[in-house]
């Protein structure tokens, strides 16, 4: 009986497929069973080759679990770019691109749909909504990406509706992304409500199964919408008409385990391989997205205005220097607070800080306690009652006395979202308190039903982290209080104040959307910050444009293309002798990349490991070559360090 040598993608840090043997051939994009080592996994067959001439022994597939191919030819060709630009092994690449049961060896499972219920939609579409609908729609048969930039409120999601509406008319598929598991319940109810077609939805908060059916019946042509997070962006659709990213500046599409792949920027590439049009819209876009749209590179359309001439939210400082917090609200923040609950509408105070308290002081000595595994101080919680890491999710037991001196005098310093919510209940125990952040999110579905009152318009105080700040469209939410603006101006980290105007710029836009003017109140101890007074003026275009000129200066992003290398083992040492090898091995090269480093990362020591890093700073066509000639990176192992690389890393910690 003839034997066949197959090629198989499996998982592991293996840049080319390994060869088996099989009795039959086997087409490319079928999963098989095979033995690695001495573990039992799935693989994926990249067709024949020949007979290798340099091994010795061949393992035979143990069973072929597909008739037909599962990976289309357009999946292929998107993980294979992510492969090579973020030099990730494809095998892992081609595995993470299926939902759980499909990769670990289970049946296909059948589709599932919801069906849209094709209701009017009862905005009127504005002028500058419909020119940037024909704009875009005029485009369907080639690649263009555009910038759809809009002031919060502006209307973005409707020219979603009725682009879709116009993608399935012509028998074509949408590929819609949003950034958090929190944002898909809404837009996939504004969506099914308008449309006339069927939706699936995936995210890793839907079970395994259901995200499996999600990916048949999109890969089938059988879903005509395709709502999803960042892992949807590698799911088949061979109708495939148009590319939409909400929120297109989120972090949260930069994967940040394994392959560390950019959603948005890998949507780009596929519509361009495609040869269809991506809209990415944000009313606070990333600096790389506006930069390419000043250069024509992309297509900028304005939303300047919201709909029926909605003003935006009005925005004042609050001098906490004047007016000191008490319990981590001003007496005008009370003010603000009670005055809206008294019109019945909806209030939100912004903490970004979950817990009660992020710092436990002895007032006699000044002891306060460090994580025995990271270079941080662990929150103070009190459900459940101890002190826990946010780093690196180490949990102990709060102390009764001071370790040091045996004082009982122990303090809580600051405001966390549990601790703002206690102050809260006791000012205003006649108004309900919704706390919404990762603690009390954690169950499936949790985050919806917490938000049902305020989605039913019911007078409330919510108090929340960046989970609330981006995307929600709340009809009677009137006032935000973002009560410790200073918190995102402390960063080292050079995007640190691109994140920190992008979430103030979004938290203020959640207010006064649709009844009377919405209000925002900033609560500072530095009321002269440059940034926070350029907030004030509500020009997103005036503040990038400073931030690309000081970007600009000192030959960061996007002026440049930046490529971070971190090492990391149990002691320090090997760590920047590892790092110091390969900047030998670079500077060898003699090429025009800016090596910084080695140094200790921003947290040197995180879950009892020492970290350091190297970064490559130059043009993106030498980067790139850069990586490739002193590649291949992942789980690549200078003695006892690991190596990660992280391409266009979103921070530098």
């Amino acid at each position: 009986m003839p034997s066949f040598f197959i090629k198989v993608f499996v998982p592991g840090p293996f840049f080319e497929p390994l060869v088996y043997v099989s009795k039959t051939p086997i087409d490319a994009g079928i999963r098989v069973r095979v033995v690695l080592g001495s573990r039992e996994i799935i693989g994926i067959s990249d067709g024949e080759t020949a007979e290798p001439k340099t091994l010795k022994t061949i393992k035979s597939i143990l069973s072929i679990i597909d008739e037909c191919s599962i990976i289309s030819e357009e999946q292929r060709a998107i993980v294979q770019f992510a492969s090579d630009y973020y030099n990730s092994p494809l095998g892992d690449l081609l595995l993470h691109s299926l939902p759980a049961p499909i990769r670990k060896g289970r049946p296909m499972p059948a589709a599932k749909t919801e069906p849209g219920l094709a209701r009017p939609c009862a905005h009127q579409i504005t002028d500058e909504q419909l020119k940037a609908i024909q704009s875009i729609d005029e485009s369907y048969q080639s690649f263009q990406c555009f910038l759809l930039q809009g002031v919060t409120g502006s209307g973005k999601t409707q020219i979603f509706s009725e682009l879709i509406h116009r993608v399935l008319a012509r028998q074509q598929q949408v590929l819609l992304l949003v950034p958090e598991i929190g944002l898909t319940g809404q837009m996939v109810e504004r969506i099914r409500e308008q449309l006339d077609g069927q939706l699936a939805v995936s995210h890793s908060g839907l079970a395994d199964g259901a995200r499996a059916r999600a990916f048949v019946a999109a890969s089938n042509g059988i879903a005509d919408i395709l709502i999803g997070t960042r892992s949807t962006l590698f799911t088949p659709m061979p109708r495939l008409g148009l590319i939409l990213i909400d929120e297109e500046h989120d972090g949260a599409y930069k994967n940040q385990e394994g392959c560390r792949y950019s959603a948005r920027d890998l949507a780009v590439v596929r519509a361009q391989q495609r040869g269809i049009p991506v809209v990415l819209s944000s009313a606070t876009p990333s600096l790389e997205s506006w930069h390419r749209a000043e250069l024509g590179k992309y297509k900028r359309l304005r939303l300047s205005s919201r709909p029926s001439q909605r003003p935006t939210p009005l925005i004042r400082l609050v001098d906490a220097r004047q007016d000191k917090p008490r319990d981590g609200l001003s007496d005008a923040s009370r003010r603000a607070i009670r005055q809206t609950i008294d019109r019945e509408r909806q209030v939100l105070v912004f903490l970004n800080r979950r817990g009660y308290s992020p710092v436990l002081m002895c007032t006699d000595c000044g002891w306060m306690p460090n994580c025995r595994h990271c270079d941080a101080r662990p929150t103070l919680h009190k459900q459940p009652d101890c002190l826990w890491c946010h780093h690196c999710d180490h949990r102990s037991k709060k102390p009764n006395v001071c370790p040091e001196c045996v004082s009982s005098n122990l303090l809580a310093i600051g405001q966390g979202t549990k601790r703002l919510e206690e102050a809260l209940s006791t000012s205003f125990s006649d108004i309900p308190i919704i706390r919404v952040d990762r603690d009390t999110t954690t169950r499936r579905r949790a985050f919806q039903k917490l938000l049902e009152p305020v989605i039913n318009g019911d007078p409330c105080i919510m108090v929340g982290t960046q989970m609330l700040a981006k995307g929600h469209d709340f009809k009677k939410l009137s006032t935000v209080i973002i009560a410790d603006a200073d918190q995102g101006l402390s960063s080292a980290d050079f995007r640190s104040v691109e994140h920190f105007v992008q979430l103030l710029t979004q938290v203020a836009g959640r207010a006064g959307r649709y009844q009377d003017r919405g209000q925002v109140l900033i609560q500072t101890h530095q009321p002269d910050s440059v940034w926070i007074n350029r907030i004030l003026e509500q020009d997103y275009d005036r503040i990038a444009t400073v931030m690309i000129a000081e970007r600009k200066q000192f030959n960061w992003p996007p002026s440049s293309h930046l490529a971070l290398i971190t090492g990391r083992a149990t002691t320090l040492s090997p760590v920047f002798n590892a790092l110091e090898e390969i900047a030998q091995n670079i500077k060898a090269l003699n090429s025009p990349v800016k090596i910084l480093g080695p140094a200790p990362a921003p947290m040197e020591r995180r879950n009892r490991q020492y970290h350091g890093q190297l970064l490559l700073l130059g043009k993106r066509s030498v980067v790139q070559w850069v990586l490739k000639v002193t590649g291949p990176w992942a789980y690549k192992k200078y003695g006892k360090v690991s190596i990660q690389l992280d391409v266009d890393p979103r921070n530098l910690s």
